[in-house]
């Protein structure tokens, strides 16, 4: 084929401009990093074959070694534990073996909590030539990292049988200490038990390993759909009878039982009344219902006000009794006790008064109208 002359010129264009192009092809293949393809630490991990996580860290005072303990054999190291276990609804707050059961035992926690500061991490650690900090570190070493047996922070979480460990992970100091500016990084030092090698593990975010209860538990009772509630009743201090409110399924119409001495119905306070019920959350969770003391003392006994729920969700139709008592000494908050929930709890106060409503003026109009 004849080629023109311009047709030569612009030939030798493309193969001048095609050197450069394929040396900055090449450094980017050197410089890509395939994510995907570094190994993680736990290799395998899934969060499903996991049945119980204990956080662990050493107490600031440790028990003395035993009078007949060689200088050899390592010291016994005393945890501050928060033990968590996958029941069948969701999971929990434990108990640590040799331990009594503590007030929260059997509290529900946060399933996002769990994920983010416990699943997440497990996965996304890597043991890249990059972020491997000290192959087969001494002890002193590992003391320098705060990954001793001392000092570390332990995540270790166990299968379903109880009886095999799924991922066991020692946590030290934070990456940024004595840095700052650029050179400050956002991360950890860690290792795995079985193993010396330090490890920099750099987070997407912040990284909350705390050990108290209270930040780990799922104060929401329920969450319900107001247009699925099919029955709601209440009683209060205002009356002595318990007003029952019931509509048909698919409906919008509020009905009332046996209040013939009353007037119409008024279907936005009814409805504005199971809108304030949508989210249904707890301020905390006190004790066992076992061990919750006198419950006449608490208000609760009778209780000062009753409210019942009945709705329907995705796994059929639920009836929820909440019994609202007295005020806490000391605290803006009332007494709460709920079917299905074995424990004492209490709710805020100001969320009480709006239950504390005159039913029969506010939810019917007069009679004769």
């Amino acid at each position: 084929m004849n080629l023109t002359r311009s047709n030569l010129v612009l030939s030798g264009l493309c193969l001048l401009l095609a050197v450069p192009t394929t040396l900055q092809l090449l450094s980017e293949v050197d410089s890509y990093v395939d994510v995907g393809g570094i190994p993680a630490m736990f290799d395998g991990f899934t969060s499903d074959n996991v049945g119980s996580i204990v956080l662990a860290e050493p107490l600031p005072e440790q028990p003395e070694p035993a009078p007949n303990q060689s200088p050899e054999e390592p010291r016994p190291v005393a945890y501050e534990q928060l033990v968590l276990v996958r029941g069948t609804d969701g999971w929990q707050i434990g108990t640590p073996k040799r331990q009594a059961p503590g007030d929260l035992a059997g509290a529900p926690v946060m399933k996002s909590r769990v994920e983010n500061d416990v699943f997440e991490h497990l996965r996304a650690i890597r043991v890249d030539r990059d972020a491997l900090v000290q192959p087969e570190a001494t002890e002193e070493q590992l003391a320098r990292y705060g990954l001793d047996e001392q000092h570390a922070f332990v995540v270790r979480c166990v299968d379903r049988a109880g009886k095999h460990i799924v991922a066991e992970l020692l946590v030290g100091n934070d990456a940024s200490q004595g840095r700052a500016g650029t050179d400050a990084v956002a991360g950890v030092f860690v290792r795995r038990r079985d193993s010396n090698d330090v490890v920099l593990y750099e987070w997407q975010r912040p990284w909350r390993r705390d050990l108290d209860p209270q930040g780990w538990l799922d104060r929401t009772l329920f969450r319900l759909q107001p247009d699925k509630v099919k029955k709601l009743a209440i009683r209060n201090g205002s009356a002595k009878r318990t007003f029952t409110f019931v509509r048909e399924p698919g409906k919008a119409r509020w009905q009332a039982l046996q209040a013939d001495d009353l007037g119409a119905v008024r279907q936005a306070e009814v409805e504005a009344l199971v809108q304030r019920l949508q989210y249904f959350g707890v301020q905390a969770f006190e004790r066992p219902l076992t061990r919750a003391g006198d419950m006449s003392a608490l208000g609760l006994y009778p209780p000062q006000i009753e409210i019942t729920l009945v709705y329907d969700d995705e796994d059929g139709e639920h009836t929820r009794e909440l019994h609202i008592g007295g005020k806490v000494d000391g605290r803006n908050e009332r007494w709460l006790e709920c079917s299905g929930e074995p424990f004492l709890m209490t709710l805020p106060a100001g969320r009480a008064t709006q239950f504390e409503l005159d039913v029969a003026r506010r939810l019917f109009d007069p009679k004769g109208n």
